[in-house]
């Protein structure tokens, strides 16, 4: 009885970390397509309360205001960029068939985390903070007057930050890894690569946006 209860217990552990760490064992194709261009689409919107830029890949920071669209095309050129950079990785190193439509998705999917992020940036205090530290980096005058809780906030919100940076590099890894069908070695230096390539490619295409928009 008692074996029996451990074991369910390490089922029902295992599954949870499958779902968190690798859930593309269970969903791909259309249906992880619609729920992460949902989620990621959610995140920018979030991110437009508090003017907090998907400016890249991989980045996240409070910026200037911008028109919903604007936040709205940020997430989607760093979500295409990954998945055509990894696309073409795939096709590189992979030596068996895989369907586009899963690398795509699951990409999508792997950019839940950042969900998470864009709420833990959203209180009023961790803007303010950031906006006084940007003051100061660039030796300007704070535009607001910061409160002795505004730091905590910071501090918190960076750590939520920095963990569901790590969580969705992860996801974007373990996506590409069961959709185009590779392991090891080859697999984890030809997502370093593109990873890489795919972030210089997003951040450059969002600035090129902006300034072409009147933005910057």
């Amino acid at each position: 009885m008692v074996d029996d209860e451990i074991e369910r217990g390490n089922q029902q552990k295992n599954a949870l970390q499958q779902w968190l760490f690798n859930p593309f064992q269970f969903i791909a194709g259309g249906s992880a397509l619609l729920i992460g261009l949902a989620i990621t689409l959610i995140t920018a919107y979030l991110g437009s309360l508090s003017n907090t830029h998907f400016d890249g890949v991989l980045d996240l920071h409070i910026g200037k205001a911008a028109p919903l669209w604007f936040f709205l095309t940020e997430v989607l050129i760093d979500w295409l960029c990954i998945s055509v950079v990894l696309l073409i990785a795939g096709f590189i190193v992979s030596h068996s068939s895989f369907r586009i439509i899963d690398v795509f998705s699951t990409q999508a999917l792997a950019r839940a985390p950042y969900l998470f992020a864009a709420i833990a940036v959203m209180p009023k205090g961790f803007v303010r903070f950031a906006e006084y530290l940007a003051s100061k980096a660039m030796q300007q005058a704070p535009t607001s007057t910061i409160q002795n809780s505004d730091a905590l906030f910071f501090v918190l919100g960076t750590v939520v930050v920095i963990l569901m940076l790590v969580w969705m590099v992860t996801l974007m890894y373990r996506a590409y890894s069961v959709s185009c069908n590779v392991k090891g070695g080859r697999a984890v230096g030809s997502f370093i690569a593109g990873l890489i390539i795919a972030e210089i490619l997003s951040k450059t295409a969002i600035w090129q946006l902006a300034v072409r928009t009147g933005l910057l």
